[in-house]
């Protein structure tokens, strides 16, 4: 590929929402819903969708080495890697192709490439600039009072399957942790909003804790759900994605897309 291609090169094109056009001229959402009477009442829960949770490298080979803690999948650390090695980039954020877990380092093979889902509300408000993921609903939240003690994010790694989740994480065991604290300290059912694969997630969880822990706690400590686009029913597309790595996802994003392309080529999308 062709190494020239910068990061002020991807910088200078790429198409920034501000938040004038984010927001429009107008007052804050959460200001707004203040004033007419919006306050906390029950804890939220918000579940991401694919690729919108921030990816951290924990552990890997050399060539990763200065990337410790910071994202190789999210904000601007993520194409300062990408574009130093694509090689070691697409190496780290692959997965073991037997297990599906971590990949071994290269190249005696004996310690595990150890990349992790980021937390805390910041591991989904946004993920390059200004474009914003779930930044603005929690800035509305805030603005009516919510907090650490009445909101959670709850992020994951998107590239595991469900039950690997739970396998390598305990993300499961850990989302029903969260839920009772807040449900605890709200003194009121939580309400799940989930976006996208998010909501794929939440399904599985409700019939992991049901036959987990306890039938019934669901009806004790949920008290509704909201799902944003959420392939409920499967999404065929996927099995073109998978087949032919297409990128058609990246469209929207302008130079994203490019830089796409320009780094990895059909095959290298597959078998990522």
């Amino acid at each position: 590929p062709n190494r020239t291609f910068g990061i002020k090169d991807l910088m200078s094109t790429w198409q920034f929402p501000s938040m004038d056009q984010v927001l429009g001229r107008s007052e804050r959402i959460g200001v707004r819903m203040a004033r007419e009477g919006a306050h906390v009442h029950s804890p939220v829960v918000m579940i991401p969708g694919i690729i919108t949770t921030a990816l951290e490298i924990w552990d890997g080979e050399p060539c990763m080495t200065p990337y410790f803690r910071q994202r190789i999948w999210g904000t601007i650390t993520m194409f300062q890697s990408l574009m130093r090695d694509p090689d070691c980039w697409s190496r780290h954020l692959a997965l073991n192709a037997t297990t599906g877990l971590d990949p071994l380092q290269k190249p005696e093979f004996k310690r595990s490439i150890r990349v992790r889902p980021a937390q805390g509300f910041e591991s989904a408000d946004f993920f390059l600039g200004g474009y914003w993921l779930w930044g603005l609903m929690i800035e509305a939240l805030a603005d009516i009072g919510y907090d650490i003690n009445s909101m959670y994010m709850a992020s994951y790694d998107w590239r595991l399957n469900f039950a690997d989740l739970e396998k390598r994480d305990r993300y499961f065991t850990r989302l029903r942790q969260h839920v009772e604290t807040l449900v605890s300290m709200q003194g009121r059912k939580a309400v799940v909003i989930a976006h996208s694969m998010g909501g794929n997630v939440w399904h599985y969880f409700m019939q992991w804790v049901a036959h987990h822990v306890h039938s019934n706690w669901v009806n004790d400590h949920i008290a509704s759900e909201v799902l944003i686009s959420a392939p409920l029913l499967g999404l065929p597309k996927a099995y073109f994605s998978l087949l032919t790595g297409d990128n058609r996802d990246f469209a929207t994003m302008g130079t994203f897309s490019a830089v796409v392309d320009h780094f990895f080529g059909h095959e290298t999308r597959r078998s990522l």
